[in-house]
């Protein structure tokens, strides 16, 4: 038999323990607030800084005929892609698929050629899946485009061209997520040849940084009490419909880092075919757009039922859903395009204080059922 000894060492490392109160995860805990209150800062850097690039990429696409674009990622870099699906759609009409890297590599990069502009997000510059995404694509004839916030990094430098995230991930994602968030809808404006719907959402695009920076501080308290709330629990679900199902997913993959429990995201749709919440189960429902509210109102219906906990991410009046919501968190109206870029933030912060509030208690990850 062969000896994998070495191969999973090197799959399971990292700095930090799931243990209660591990310092060096604790610490990153506290290195992700930091860099979350930096968000806005980093938007506008990000889009100053890509002015130049983009408007070079607006002529070279002036030449070419896309007729559809993949942005290929892992992690929290393959949420951001799916996030700006929709905005990508709207400023291009092209079709979009924010495809999970490795998949795109074995599978998708099978179907496309020229017509395919790639983009792949790598914030370490050089992940494997995101790499093979790019050359299986670029084999094939497609306009290949890096992103990354590590400057001279391979996926940088090896394909047409590159844009840099200028934001810092020494925690986990926060602002990085957010300005790649950002530069993807700049990006979509550039192959559009920023026409007048670009126009429009850019220029509400330019206004986000100060809403971030006005409501981050606006959230704390009440995400906080929410939080040292729900500390105790072990698992949390959470689910969301086209780009709120992105913001979902990136809520789910902070807790699962912060905390660690378990946290899943669904569709919001696929929460109904299955018996998804069992009594007790909290859920959060990311709903930051008036399409999103009537299947949102049908979840709150059956969570109730469940007699599992409801946190609704709200920015339309919803009194039906608020009713039966343990929590409710209301944001600013803006674009359903734009809309995960406010809605992540809440999830974000609940994230941080989750983790603070189960350290509190000196709880770690949940305990090992019994074989």
């Amino acid at each position: 038999m062969t000896d994998f000894t070495e191969r999973l060492k090197s799959l399971v490392a990292e700095p930090s323990r799931d243990t209660p109160n591990d310092p060096a995860r604790l610490a990153r805990v506290e290195r992700t607030r930091a860099e979350f209150a930096g968000q806005g800062a980093a938007i506008r850097e990000t889009l100053a800084a890509a002015k130049g690039p983009l408007s070079a990429l607006v002529d070279v696409f002036a030449g070419r005929a896309f007729n559809r674009i993949v942005i290929a990622g892992c992690g929290d870099s393959w949420f951001a892609g799916a996030a700006m699906r929709y905005a990508l759609e709207t400023l291009t009409g092209l079709p979009v698929e924010g495809a999970q890297a490795l998949d795109f590599a074995a599978y998708g990069a099978r179907v496309g050629g020229e017509g395919t502009l790639c983009v792949g997000i790598s914030s370490g510059g050089n992940t494997p899946a995101v790499m093979a995404a790019l050359r299986a694509a670029h084999e094939r004839g497609a306009f290949c485009i890096g992103i990354s916030n590590t400057e001279g990094s391979p996926i940088l430098t090896q394909f047409d061209a590159a844009l840099m995230v200028h934001a810092t991930r020494k925690g986990w994602p926060t602002q990085s997520t957010n300005a790649t968030m950002a530069l993807l809808v700049a990006l979509g404006a550039a192959v559009t040849g920023n026409g007048e719907g670009a126009e429009a959402l850019s220029a509400e695009l330019a206004a986000l940084p100060d809403i971030i920076e006005r409501i981050s501080p606006e959230l704390e308290a009440p995400v906080a009490a929410i939080a040292e709330r729900w500390a105790t629990r072990d698992l949390v679900l959470f689910a969301g419909l086209g780009p709120n199902f992105a913001a979902a997913s990136i809520g789910a993959a902070k807790l699962r880092e912060l905390s660690p429990i378990h946290a899943f995201a669904m569709p919001l749709e696929e929460y109904h075919h299955y018996r998804s919440q069992k009594a007790g189960d909290p859920i959060v429902v990311v709903a930051s757009d008036a399409v999103s509210l009537e299947r949102a109102l049908d979840t709150a219906l059956v969570a109730e039922h469940a007699g599992g906990p409801l946190l609704a991410i709200l920015s339309e009046p919803a009194p039906e859903i608020e009713a039966r919501a343990a929590e409710t968190i209301r944001l600013p109206r803006t674009s359903a395009a734009l809309a995960p870029m406010l809605s992540i933030l809440p999830l974000q912060l609940f994230a941080y204080h989750f983790a603070l509030a189960r350290a509190a208690r000196g709880l770690g990850a949940p305990a090992r059922a019994a074989a």
